[in-house]
């Protein structure tokens, strides 16, 4: 067993060392046989998280976690998609590096060169700071940004004023309204205001939600606070510093006094009222002088990065990550991009041939197709193996036409012997 781990660990390691070469070699290959023509770059970031102190490795630090697992070691992982869903690059990054910070690293890895082509940059509102719009500019690439939602009341003039556009085709809970305006900062930039008729419900959801819990504790405090069960007063304040401090969505929303063993809670009717009446609505700012829906379909395209993301956090591997030593952590991020690579050619040959149906889908419909190994040892100590496939399902054989494979020439299908 301790044999088959090193095999895999020198294997890890050498795939690790030549990973930027891969990863060029993969981009290429992939644009040559699916003709692909590239003109969008998606980028984001997540992170994995690790159990232990992570002594090896220098990038496992302390951060804000995807998982709410703060108290956790982790590194984080930025990869740059294109609109097609096919990676283009990765690189891991310190646990606690904020995610501003990493657009500039990844673009360095970026050749602009291998598309022939001046790329929009799409990104989400993680990644909108002034310092990343200003070096887009100066690199001379395009931008599709998500401005943060503190912004959003900084326009809401606008998107009361504004008359709205809504995109044709869509469903009535899932409308959505546009309105191209120019930047009132920067004549230069342009802003689309957005309203989602579904993001708006989503929203509000989740604030009613979060708001319930808050109250739901807050009675507990107070209930506490009035039955004497906590007396002294910088305990009853650490308290209430904590009951705000878990609850950041709802608290901005409400004052909290406490006096004469007693705790009142008021709610800020106002401000509650004008951040549910904004939810739905958000701003994207570009550099791009086209109509507001081109740009915002330009924009869902993003929707592709969090596809990836979602597949390499589940079926791929990616998480949970046990290694500790920096090289093997790493290691094991890039087998995961790798099967992404795969998959990716998997998912895009298919959705040519018109199947749009999900990975998990596909791979439950293939798993009962077998390759079956019978051994035969003999008495002089030689050993028949016969290895053929089980016959494939008309739907089986459907997917592996669809996928350009022929499954009767996987294995031989007449007897093997392998002489041991």
């Amino acid at each position: 067993m301790q044999g088959q781990l090193s095999c895999v660990y020198r294997t890890s390691d050498q795939l690790l060392s030549h990973r930027i070469r891969i990863e060029k070699a993969l981009r290429s290959h992939e644009q040559d046989l699916f003709s692909l023509r590239r003109s969008i770059v998606l980028y984001d970031v997540t992170n994995t998280h690790f159990e232990g102190i992570c002594g090896a490795n220098l990038k496992a630090r302390h951060g804000k976690n995807k998982q709410k697992r703060n108290d956790c070691y982790q590194v984080a992982v930025g990869m740059a998609f294109d609109e097609h869903g096919f990676a283009l690059a990765h690189e891991v990054f310190e646990g606690n590096m904020a995610d501003t910070s990493t657009l500039g690293i990844m673009l360095d890895r970026l050749d602009l060169t291998e598309y022939g082509l001046r790329p929009v940059v799409i990104l989400d509102a993680g990644f909108a700071s002034e310092k990343n719009v200003q070096m887009l500019e100066a690199r001379g690439w395009s931008y599709i940004i998500n401005i943060t939602r503190g912004s959003r009341t900084k326009y809401a003039e606008f998107f009361e004023n504004e008359i709205f556009t809504p995109l044709p085709g869509r469903l009535p809970k899932k409308t959505v309204e546009v309105k191209s305006i120019v930047d009132p900062d920067n004549e230069s930039r342009r802003l689309v205001l957005c309203r989602s008729v579904q993001r708006r419900a989503k929203g509000q959801a989740m604030i009613s939600k979060a708001e319930e819990r808050f109250l739901a504790d807050a009675k507990t405090l107070k209930t506490r606070i009035e039955k004497g069960q906590i007396k002294q007063p910088t305990v009853i304040h650490r308290k209430i510093g904590a009951f705000l401090q878990k609850h950041p969505r709802v608290a901005r929303f409400y004052r909290i006094e406490y006096e004469k063993q007693t705790l009142t809670i008021i709610r800020k009717d106002e401000k509650l009222d004008e951040v549910l009446r904004l939810c739905g609505d958000y701003i994207l700012k570009t550099d791009r002088a086209i109509e507001a829906a081109e740009l915002w379909e330009l924009y869902m395209t993003l929707l592709r990065a969090e596809s990836g993301f979602r597949m390499l956090k589940g079926s791929l591997g990616l998480r949970p990550n046990f290694h500790q030593i920096e090289g093997r952590v790493e290691g094991h991020i890039f087998i995961s991009v790798l099967a992404y690579h795969l998959l990716s050619w998997i998912r895009h040959r298919l959705e040519l041939a018109g199947d749009t149906r999900e990975w998990k889908t596909i791979r439950r419909l293939l798993s009962t197709h077998s390759l079956l190994t019978t051994r035969l040892p003999l008495s002089d100590g030689r050993t028949i193996m016969i290895r053929k496939s089980s016959l494939p399902d008309p739907e089986q054989t459907h997917l592996y036409t669809l996928l350009g494979i022929d499954w009767r020439n996987t294995c031989p299908t007449h007897k093997k012997e392998i002489f041991f």
